[in-house]
């Protein structure tokens, strides 16, 4: 298995095209690629070496670097299990929280004909009018609640009805207490901060699941634009 310190190197080998043929590399390019020192760029080479990982050759005071089958495994092995996290085609992130008692506005926009009609045909259910608001509690549930926004969305256009502006909101369809479908959103405009998530779905979620202000519940949120529904 490849060293943390042995990574850098095995992915500007294979850029440079050391996966196929002998490349040229000196200690001291090498060096300000790793920010070493020269004398440590070499060592760390001659460790690569013994490891089995590369080979070098030396030509006309030029010394080339190619991987050895060991390397190159490696290196595929390592892809693969960036692959196994950043390549799937869909992801599921989880939270906790409790159900709170919002300001009572969500109703309003969601029965909107500017969002009712989208939320229709991207998400494909007309939401039941209001949200379900969740309290997240611990710092890692509103970390992950910080980072939906820079995850794959389902978009939701602003609008304006001739009276005023609706701003737009980003969807991520999701499950609540496992097996309800729902959907969270991320609003443009909203005086919630990153310790609540707001969630819309076809059916009055408190009603059906019996929730009340209180009431812990888990909410799988999948990325990637994906998820069931």
């Amino acid at each position: 298995m490849l060293k943390p310190s042995q990574i850098p190197t095995i992915i500007e080998l294979l850029s440079e095209g050391a996966k196929d043929k002998p490349v040229p590399l000196t200690t001291k390019s090498l060096a300000k690629k790793l920010n070493k020192s020269q004398q440590m760029a070499s060592k760390h080479l001659e460790e690569m070496e013994r490891d089995g990982l590369v080979e070098r050759v030396r030509s006309r005071g030029t010394t080339y670097v190619k991987l050895t089958q060991k390397g190159a495994f490696e290196a595929s092995r390592l892809y693969n299990d960036l692959d196994a996290v950043f390549g799937k085609d869909e992801r599921m992130v989880e939270v906790e929280g409790e159900v709170f008692d919002g300001l009572g506005e969500a109703a309003y926009y969601v029965s909107q004909s500017g969002y009712r009609r989208q939320f229709i045909s991207k998400l494909g259910f007309e939401p039941f009018p209001g949200t379900l608001n969740i309290r997240l509690r611990s710092p890692v549930d509103r970390k992950v609640r910080r980072d939906l926004a820079s995850e794959k969305s389902i978009h939701i256009d602003g609008f304006q009805d001739g009276k005023r502006t609706y701003g737009g909101a980003e969807c991520f369809r999701s499950l609540i207490n496992r097996d309800t479908s729902c959907a969270v959103l991320v609003i443009e405009r909203t005086s919630y901060d990153d310790s609540v998530l707001e969630i819309i779905s076809p059916i009055s979620l408190r009603k059906s699941l019996h929730l009340k202000a209180g009431s812990k519940v888990a909410v799988k949120i999948f990325l990637n634009g994906s998820g069931s529904g």
